[in-house]
């Protein structure tokens, strides 16, 4: 039998749990294509309590946990109006993180938070999803290609002191039918 899925709004009393588990995706994700030094320098500012904190009080910001089988699988930041980190895209929802732990990736933990994503901006009558993903994220590049999103952009930013590149993708909501 299936393990069960769910996908929960996180509280303020788990703000320790998210700040945790964004930290270690974070790290899980990027150490390999990093400088130590360079991850450090990004992982200690964007990873503190305050930080995390900070984010999850902005208005028009949504985190959300998933869990399977009981287990928090992975979590999920979606961001509206002047929460968005690009501004510009008119009606839009952001997608600023969507990670799941490694243990449960294959595993449709990706899938029901993208599910999820294409629900809220739906809820809130939005036109369009979008995200950035580092240009050297392949895998998950093609994961959101094959959920439909297209790249319509680029911007930078700083992993310590190197200068990176993030794809920018988005995905009409008129679509979320075929997803």
């Amino acid at each position: 039998m299936a393990s069960k899925l769910a996908i929960v709004a996180v509280q303020n009393n788990q703000l320790d749990t998210l700040r945790a588990l964004a930290e270690d995706t974070f790290i899980a994700t990027f150490a390999d294509a990093n400088t130590p030094k360079n991850l450090a320098a990004y992982t200690s500012k964007t990873f503190t309590l305050k930080q995390v904190s900070s984010e999850f009080h902005t208005q028009n910001s949504h985190f959300f946990f998933v869990y399977l089988g009981g287990e928090i699988a992975g979590y999920l930041k979606l961001n509206t109006s002047l929460a968005q980190t690009e501004q510009g895209l008119e009606n839009a929802m952001e997608i600023e993180r969507i990670y799941a732990k490694r243990a449960f990736q294959g595993r449709g933990v990706g899938k029901a938070l993208m599910q999820k994503s294409i629900t809220a901006a739906q809820k809130r009558n939005k036109d369009w999803l979008w995200l950035g993903v580092w240009e050297k994220n392949v895998h998950a590049i093609e994961f959101y290609k094959r959920q439909g999103y297209q790249v319509f952009g680029q911007h930078g930013f700083f992993m310590g002191d190197e200068l990176q590149h993030d794809i920018l993708m988005k995905f009409p909501i008129t679509s979320a039918s075929t997803v």
